[in-house]
């Protein structure tokens, strides 16, 4: 989200000066520790996504048995109890 409302701004910004009759700001170069990191990168494969439920793609839902399981697997924390948690600091 944060990129987004970053992206936005940006545009604005050189919809505003054009608008304004100013002139683009110059690109800046791409620092050389960047290209290096980038040139010995190695892809991994995603984690990927337990489940197909509205719960595993960050949507709001009914917690029922199915998804219930699903996140007790994949965020246990979630369904530990205060004393436990507590016990744990």
């Amino acid at each position: 989200m944060e990129g987004a409302v970053l992206g936005g701004k940006l545009a604005a910004e050189v919809v505003a000066n054009r608008a304004l009759g100013n002139t683009d700001k110059p690109l800046k170069e791409v620092q050389q520790h960047i290209i290096d990191a980038a040139s010995v990168h190695v892809a991994k494969e995603p984690l990927g996504i337990k489940g197909d439920g509205a719960i595993a793609f960050g949507a709001g839902a009914k917690l029922g048995k199915i998804n219930s399981d699903l996140l007790k697997e994949v965020d246990p924390v979630q369904f530990a109890e205060a004393k436990e948690l507590a016990a744990a600091v």
